[in-house]
């Protein structure tokens, strides 16, 4: 782990601080720590609601090593449960699954409803006898993993020892009160595999000095001196006033949400400690959630939506097709230095980054939070 010097030096006063040494990025002894310290205690992102829409719907996911299961309960509800069988320790589910009326285990049959109670122990007293005397099903239901929802994003805290969401995530949600995401709609979804640690995806989304080196549109549109940093608590990001490019707005454009004027061009890349980030203009929003693998993949998701009939009608299908291919073609540009930058933390050269203090108080900051996770 990090001894005293390294982290003396990385809570110095940005322009004066030294990163995270290399073997933070590099090393799978560091990744695995990172899983219990870390992912096990923060709000990590985990799931969507719209991946089980309905009743009876199931999708799974592996957090920090954990497998869970996400079920859309008879009620409507989504709940999360460790995706263990309390018999042997088997995976419940092997994928997403529709329409379910309970969850059997394949391996010898116990079977749970969609809240997690213990419903069936086949033979367990004996052929055909699925009771034992002073067995208790109830003290074997599956196992509930603590869980809030905001909109479609499911945040999930497997230790179950960290704060309430709603406080560990207000600075996050101050700034996107503004926008009325009640009738927020999914509508497509893009995959990566990233062969860079997931810290140096995030700090790279952190931090706008690049852009004139990395990107072509982008810094047309979103020049990096006019992005304001945001660097408060778990929440971190930059907000800049004119980051749209004009392609968006001309023509028939997207139904904007409600409030918003149409003159607001305003662009939000917001992110919420450790690996959600969400990017939101006047008239759409996207996520982007990091799934590492080990210290050196990163799988990163990304998730679109829209409002109103900008989600569904016909004729903003173009609209829609626009954004979603300037975001797939920026992200794509953005690899080739993430990539770069990870294969240079395996020289004994790299100690640790330096930060401009004026542009990258938010990759300092993430770095801190980081560290302090690491240090507890």
């Amino acid at each position: 782990m990090l001894t005293a010097d390294q982290t003396e030096a990385l809570f110095r006063p940005t322009a004066e601080a030294r990163g995270l040494p290399a073997f933070a990025y590099t090393c799978e002894d560091f990744a695995r720590e990172e899983r219990t310290r870390l992912f096990a205690r923060t709000w990590t992102c985990a799931g969507y609601a719209h991946e089980a829409p309905e009743p009876g719907d199931v999708a799974t996911r592996t957090v920090a090593g954990v497998p869970l299961l996400f079920a859309r309960s008879r009620t409507g509800e989504v709940k999360c449960f460790h995706n263990v069988c309390s018999h042997r320790g088997a995976l419940l589910v092997s994928g997403a699954a529709r329409g379910r009326r309970a969850l059997r285990c394949r391996y010898h049959g116990w079977t749970y409803d969609l809240d997690g109670a213990l419903r069936a122990t086949p033979h367990w007293g004996g052929h055909n006898r699925p009771d034992a005397e002073g067995f208790d099903k109830s003290r074997l239901a599956l196992k509930p993993v603590r869980m809030a929802r905001w909109r479609d994003w499911l945040f999930v805290n497997i230790d179950g020892e960290a704060e309430p969401f709603e406080d560990y995530a207000a600075p996050f949600l101050a700034r996107v009160g503004e926008y009325d995401l009640d009738e927020v709609t999914w509508r497509r979804t893009l995959s990566y595999e990233i062969a860079g640690n997931w810290k140096l995806v995030a700090e790279n989304y952190l931090e706008t000095l690049h852009l004139d080196f990395v990107h072509t549109v982008l810094a047309e549109a979103a020049p990096f001196e006019e992005h304001a940093v945001v660097a408060d608590g778990a929440a971190l990001g930059t907000i800049i006033d004119v980051g749209l490019p004009d392609s968006w707005t001309a023509g028939d454009p997207l139904p904007r949400w409600p409030g918003i004027g149409g003159d607001n061009r305003t662009a939000k890349n917001l992110a919420l400690f450790p690996n959600f980030k969400f990017v939101i203009g006047p008239d759409h929003c996207c996520s982007m959630v990091e799934f590492p693998d080990g210290a050196g993949v990163s799988h990163q998701r990304w998730d679109f939506y829209f409002h109103g009939e900008g989600a569904s009608a016909a004729r903003y299908e173009a609209a829609r097709d626009s954004i979603v291919d300037f975001y797939d073609k920026t992200n794509i540009e953005d690899f080739e230095a993430v990539e770069a930058v990870h294969r240079g933390h395996a020289s004994p050269a790299m100690a640790g980054a330096r930060f401009n203090g004026i542009w990258e108080g938010g990759v300092h900051h993430f770095q801190k939070l980081v560290a302090g996770y690491m240090a507890a």
